[in-house]
């Protein structure tokens, strides 16, 4: 699975930044923001290609 990698990379940087420039809640905005990138928006991507592929 090349998205849970994704995630947990795009989710320590995110978390990062917004934490020193918004503090705790910039965490949750990262954690929101990595969570829109890769599982709300490239799970459904993934599955349509694999769908596609099969088919």
């Amino acid at each position: 699975w090349l998205i849970v990698p994704c995630q947990a990379l795009i989710g320590g940087v995110t978390q990062w930044y917004f934490a020193e420039h918004y503090g705790i809640v910039g965490i949750l905005y990262g954690l929101i923001l990595s969570f829109s990138l890769t599982v709300f928006w490239g799970l459904p991507v993934y599955y349509m290609y694999k769908s596609k592929r099969l088919a």
